[in-house]
């Protein structure tokens, strides 16, 4: 992997980080004093991953059983999301796997 394609997943990892702790891309700086852990961003992230295929499946659900007000425009577009995140976060840990791997590889 060369050094530009780490800082782009660094600078995506970043981003992702800050969107969890609610700042805008424009407020977050190299300098910053707040401390983001990397395990809470995973937890996080795993976590926002399981919230949408729950989502998705509920609302399956309730357009099965007839429930007024959910559409099949509503529940394609929740199962595209929950699709897609779930898509991310196995790009992104193959990636993790990768990377340490190729770390543990390098010789000292």
């Amino acid at each position: 992997m060369s050094i530009q394609a780490m800082n782009n997943v660094m600078e995506q990892i970043q981003l992702q980080a800050n969107q969890i702790k609610g700042l805008k891309p424009a407020d977050s700086n190299v300098g910053q004093t707040q401390s983001l852990k990397f395990t809470d961003i995973l937890f996080q992230s795993i976590s926002n991953i399981s919230d949408l295929q729950i989502d998705a499946q509920q609302q399956s659900q309730k357009y099965m059983t007839g429930v007024p007000g959910i559409g099949l425009n509503d529940v394609m577009v929740s199962l595209q999301k929950s699709s897609i995140a779930l898509s991310l976060g196995t790009q992104v840990r193959n990636k993790l796997v990768s990377s340490y791997q190729e770390i543990m590889n390098m010789s000292v």
